[in-house]
C-alpha cells in the first residue's frame, strides 16, 4: 500500500544489493537457465551496491547471455548495474544516463538542541566526525571528499566505456549527472534497442540459440515491500532507512529525476 505521499527512496520500495547478488549466483548455478533477462527499474543508490551488483551479473554474461530490460527508470546506479548486459532494451520514454555520483549529508545545525537533545561524542581522529550531521564539511573535508567522488565517477566511466565501445571522452559527455531519454540514449550509443521485457526475452532466446517457444521462468527478486498505512511506527521506521541512506555515509550514483507513479 502506497503512503498518501510519493517520498522517492525514503518510502519507495529497495531491493538490496545482496539479494539481488544471491539471485545472480543462482542463476548461474541454475543449469536450466540457457539465459537471464534482467528487469531495471532503479534510480540508483550506493555506488558500492552498483557495482557489487554488477559484478555479479557480469559473472553471468560469461558463461550465458545477459539481455538488460529497462524499465521507467533505470539511471545512475539503475544504469551503472545493466552495463553487463550483451544487449540492453530501453522503453522511448525510459529515464536513464545519469552518469555521476554525489555525496553529501544532511545539515541539521542546533536544532538537536532546540528539541532540548543532548549529545556527547567521543572520538579519536581528525576527521572521524566528518558525517556528523551538526557541522558542514569543512574545506579540508571537501576536498579528501572529492578525492572519492572522483575515483567513483572515474570507475562508473571505466564500466561504460567497456559495456558500450567507448572512449573515455565520449562517455564524459555523455556522462556528468546527464540524464537521458531512452531514445536518446539509444541515439547516443547507451543502449542497443528500444522495446520492452518481451523483446529482451525473445533476443535472449535468440542469444541462447533457443526456441522462441522455449519456457521462460520468471523469478521476482525480493524487495522490502512497502509497510502497510496502519502501520505507522513500522512506516516511519522504514522511511528513517530511507533518510539514513541520504545521510551522506557513502558516494551515491542517484538520479536526479523521478517519475510520477500515479
Amino acid at each position: 500500500m502506497k503512503p498518501p505521499i510519493d517520498l522517492p527512496i525514503l518510502t519507495e520500495p529497495r531491493a538490496g544489493d545482496l539479494t539481488v547478488v544471491q539471485a545472480a549466483r543462482q542463476a548461474l548455478r541454475d543449469r536450466r537457465a540457457a539465459g537471464v533477462v534482467v528487469y531495471v527499474n532503479s534510480p540508483g543508490g550506493s555506488a558500492t551496491s552498483s557495482e557489487a551488483m554488477r559484478a555479479a551479473l557480469t559473472q553471468i554474461d560469461k558463461s550465458k547471455p545477459l539481455v538488460v530490460s529497462m524499465g521507467p527508470v533505470a539511471a545512475s546506479g539503475g544504469y551503472w548495474v545493466s552495463t553487463p548486459g550483451r544487449h540492453i532494451f530501453a522503453q522511448p520514454s525510459t529515464i536513464t544516463g545519469s552518469i555521476g555520483v554525489i555525496l553529501g549529508k544532511i545539515v541539521t545545525g542546533d536544532l538537536l538542541d532546540r528539541l532540548f537533545i543532548g549529545r556527547e561524542r567521543i572520538q579519536r581522529g581528525k576527521h572521524t566526525s566528518i558525517y556528523e550531521a551538526e557541522t558542514r564539511f569543512t574545506k579540508a573535508e571537501r576536498e579528501m571528499l572529492w578525492g572519492s567522488i572522483t575515483h567513483i565517477y572515474d570507475l562508473f566511466l571505466d564500466r561504460v566505456m567497456k559495456s558500450r565501445g567507448m572512449t573515455r571522452e565520449q562517455v564524459d559527455e555523455l556522462g556528468g549527472g546527464r540524464v537521458w531519454t531512452g531514445r536518446q540514449a539509444l541515439d547516443n550509443g547507451l543502449v542497443d534497442e528500444i522495446g520492452g521485457l518481451g523483446a529482451a526475452i525473445a533476443r535472449a532466446k535468440e542469444l541462447a540459440g533457443l526456441s522462441p517457444n522455449a519456457p521462460v521462468r520468471m523469478v521476482t527478486v525480493g524487495k522490502t515491500p512497502l509497510v502497510p498505512a496502519a502501520n505507522p511506527a513500522a512506516m516511519l521506521e522504514y522511511a528513517l532507512e530511507g533518510a539514513r541512506f541520504l545521510q551522506g555515509t557513502r558516494p551515491l550514483c542517484l538520479s536526479p529525476l523521478a517519475l510520477d507513479k500515479t
